[in-house]
């Protein structure tokens, strides 16, 4: 009997996986969904391209098709300056390599929906409105990201009741938004260092319940987790459902599987909770010199963007499959 053809990038998938895994080819690739993932979780995974670029302009298009190349499900475009983005050229790419997408989003200087000024809550509101838009133009699912203040806007205090208010009106505007569009909105916590809004799943989750959309969600990123959880594994288990979307991100931004994140304790708190969304890799392209400062990287964390990018996915499918 006649063997079906197998395309470059399922060998692709399967070759890669197997090399991780220890195990042949032809047994691996029956435990594999179809673009790639382990059918031991029902996930999709995505490759960020801020590990090649910080402004995706048109001539970058081609990137969608180098991570679908690697194996990816979908690529996750930096949304920064919108107005570099080409909604139609991106889309158009995503189409040809068949493969997903995601917005990693960011409000910035001047746009605040925690901010004193109303002029700032309302240009934060019209930024999430914009990038609901360009991600659905795109053919995307979920924008995600810390979309209530811009990264690195410290007060030098905690959040107060008010700023919490206001908040809340501008996602509460945005997820109503998404929800017309078809946009899953997830917000993110980040580090103390980098935000003083959301530190942790608790802080984000209790913002999600409150406005109670079935478009807004929480974005985990196991970078700020394994700063600021006692237990990642425990905040992605008390956030439950409300999980909409997930960076897998090593201790240092470097290679998933080469810090100190406690990788099997993640994806099995993943599982537990039926997570079935996007597990997407973070990290950021060395040499481009506004996003390292932005993301404070000093020295080299990888040894090359390729090769982060494909021992990282390998490393994550064979996750999946152990969880």
């Amino acid at each position: 009997m006649k063997k079906p053809a197998i395309s470059r990038r399922e060998f692709l998938n399967v070759g890669a996986a197997a090399g991780v895994a220890g195990v042949a080819a032809p047994l691996l690739a029956a435990a594999q969904t179809e673009k790639g993932g382990s059918s031991a979780m029902n996930v999709r995974f995505g490759l960020n391209l801020l590990l090649y670029t910080a402004a995706f302009t048109r001539d970058k298009v081609d990137l969608i098709a180098k991570a679908a190349d690697m194996g990816y499900d979908g690529a996750e475009i930096p949304f920064n300056d919108l107005s570099l983005l080409d909604a139609a050229a991106t889309r158009a790419a995503r189409e040809r390599a068949g493969v997903g997408l995601t917005a990693c989003a960011v409000l910035l200087p001047g746009m605040d929906l925690c901010s004193q000024k109303p002029d700032e809550r309302q240009a934060g509101q019209e930024q999430l409105r914009r990038i609901i838009d360009l991600t659905a133009e795109m053919g995307g699912d979920v924008a995600a990201g810390p979309l209530y203040a811009p990264v690195g806007r410290l007060t030098g205090r905690a959040r107060t009741d008010e700023e919490w208010k206001w908040c809340a009106e501008g996602l509460r505007a945005a997820a109503d938004h998404a929800e017309k569009s078809g946009i899953l909105l997830a917000i993110e916590p980040l580090n103390r260092f980098e935000t003083y809004v959301f530190n942790t799943a608790a802080d984000a989750a209790r913002m999600v319940r409150e406005i109670g959309s079935p478009n807004l969600k929480v974005q985990l990123d196991t970078f700020h987790g394994n700063i600021e959880e006692k237990d990642t594994a425990a905040a992605i288990r008390a956030t439950g459902a409300l999980l909409g979307h997930f960076h897998a991100s090593e201790s240092d931004r470097g290679v998933p599987g080469t810090g100190q994140v406690k990788w099997p304790s993640v994806f099995a708190a993943l599982k537990d909770v039926g997570y079935s969304r996007w597990i997407t890799i973070e990290s950021f392209a060395i040499g481009i010199l506004d996003l390292c400062a932005a993301a404070c990287i000093w020295r080299p964390i990888y040894d090359s963007p390729d090769g982060l990018a494909r021992d990282g996915l390998a490393f994550l499918r064979k996750m999946s499959s152990a969880a």
